[in-house]
């Protein structure tokens, strides 16, 4: 029994000593220091998550913790907080691809797991923007295996209805593998098409899966229809599922 006692309170010890190692904020060369909050895990696989509703939400924050839980560790920097933003959608829009970039350079100093990037609404483009931006400094580096986005909003201007959507130009530059999910009752989803051919004019690999019943934004609504909160409850599932489909892609790196 002692013996047991003590192998467990071993591994614990030596879990904690390991989660102590990872980095607590992201330091920007103009020295802004961006909180960033690591959910840390046994496994080989890491998701940079830029939460969609700016790096406060509970959902983001208990959807980390049971992917830990599976072994996929989980970073949720919060930008807004490090440059004393609104959290508001469109203050995620003040995030360079620069500063985005920065966290990548530190995940791959500080682990040696394959590493995802993750985002939904407004930001994906500052996550698209990142990943350019990386490449752009380290083609010989190994990159992002893929980024997942929920509902993007990737627009270059703000859309006029009837008129066809005009994407931001990084999205035909980025070549890294994607999946996308978006919402069966978001406006979005008409144009999914478009988006999957702009998208993958820059060489990049595209998945993609319609989400039935759901608007978009589904998983941090405050008023979720019954569909919308029960597949909000299968965050975790949808995000592993992306993560094998996008190994599964042509072109992506194992």
């Amino acid at each position: 029994m002692r013996l047991t006692l003590l192998v467990l309170l071993t591994y614990l010890t030596l879990g904690f000593a390991q989660a102590g190692t990872a980095p607590t904020e992201l330091r920007l060369e103009d020295g802004t220091e961006i909180p960033l909050r690591v959910y840390p895990a046994h496994g080989d696989a890491l998701l940079l998550w830029l939460a969609c509703d700016e790096g406060h939400g509970t959902r983001e924050a208990r959807t980390a913790a049971k992917l830990a839980e599976k072994g996929i560790e989980v970073w949720l920097p919060d930008y807004l907080g490090g440059h004393f933003l609104p959290v508001a959608p469109s203050s995620m829009a003040q995030i360079s691809g620069d500063e985005v970039a920065a966290l990548i350079d530190l995940a791959q100093e500080n682990t040696g797991k394959r590493f995802f990037m993750i985002s939904a609404g407004r930001g994906a483009l500052p996550t698209l923007l990142g990943v350019h931006t990386w490449q752009e400094r380290h083609p010989d580096r190994p990159a992002p295996l893929g980024v997942i986005l929920f509902y993007p909003e990737l627009y270059a201007d703000t859309p006029e209805a009837g008129a066809e959507v005009q994407y931001h130009e990084v999205v035909g530059k980025t070549h890294v593998p994607i999946f996308v999910y978006q919402g069966e009752r978001s406006p979005g989803r008409w144009w999914l098409g478009h988006l999957r051919d702009a998208l993958s004019a820059g060489g990049s690999p595209v998945e993609s899966e319609i989400l039935p019943k759901v608007r978009g934004y589904f998983y941090v609504r405050q008023d979720p229809s019954p569909p919308e909160e029960a597949l909000a409850q299968r965050l975790p599932e949808l995000i592993r599922k992306a993560m094998t489909s996008i190994e599964s892609l042509p072109g992506a790196k194992k």
